[in-house]
């Protein structure tokens, strides 16, 4: 589970979850709550879910489904992926429609699966990723940015952690900054949204098994990039 906090204030709880059917296929889901008095009265929310396949070591993307819900202007995409074609079959609230595919293309929530399975290399060779990724109604390519290795401090523990940018287009809201873990096969543990003039921090605070979280207490060393600046 997951804080989100915007300029310091807490606004809701995201929930993800991974599991493996008795078939092989995986399913991951991320949902949001709302905390914050005022987004619960205006029923905002998130929801992501998808299903995946694991081939020859490489993510494979079955569905994706997107919820978001605000005043005035929910939204939501449906994708079933055609590989046989390579095309989406796409459902959104502008109606029907259908996206190219290319071979090794993800979706916002595989493409956080395929960063975690590449960063103990990537944090070694210091290297990027260039990476195909079907939003809504195209397929874009976005690039991941190794930037560093630090140590953080999260309600308590130390976290090793790969710091990577995810750079979708200039302006984009989902270009992000995530600090990634070693101790919980580089998942994120925060992540960092700057939009307008609003800073949007996503970080941990609950993990099961907990018994894979560092042990909490004592001091973690100060953060220093290869600069040697503190970031």
């Amino acid at each position: 589970m997951y804080r989100v906090t915007r300029n310091g204030k807490e606004l809701g709880r995201m929930n993800a979850e991974l599991s493996q059917r008795e078939d092989g296929l995986w399913y991951y889901r991320v949902d949001s709550e709302a905390t914050a008095f005022l987004v619960r009265m205006l029923g905002v929310s998130t929801f992501e879910s998808g299903w995946f396949d694991w081939r020859d070591g490489q993510i494979v993307p079955l569905t994706y489904h997107h919820v978001s819900r605000r005043p005035g202007k929910d939204r939501f995409w449906q994708h079933r992926y055609d590989w046989g074609g390579l095309h989406t079959d796409t459902l959104t609230h502008d109606g029907e429609t259908r996206v190219p595919l290319a071979r090794g293309a993800l979706d916002p929530l595989t493409l956080r699966l395929a960063v975690a399975s590449a960063l103990p290399e990537a944090a070694e060779r210091d290297a990027g990723l260039d990476v195909l990724v079907v939003e809504r109604d195209e397929l874009e390519t976005q690039q991941i940015r190794f930037l560093r290795r630090t140590t953080i401090e999260l309600a308590g523990r130390c976290f090793d952690t790969a710091v990577i940018e995810r750079f979708r287009k200039p302006g984009s809201s989902r270009n992000y900054l995530a600090w990634h873990a070693a101790e919980l096969d580089w998942i994120p543990v925060r992540t960092v949204h700057h939009e307008d003039d609003d800073r949007l921090v996503i970080e941990l605070i609950e993990y099961s098994p907990s018994d894979r979280l560092p042990p909490p207490g004592g001091d973690c060393p100060r953060p220093v990039d290869s600069s040697g600046k503190l970031p």
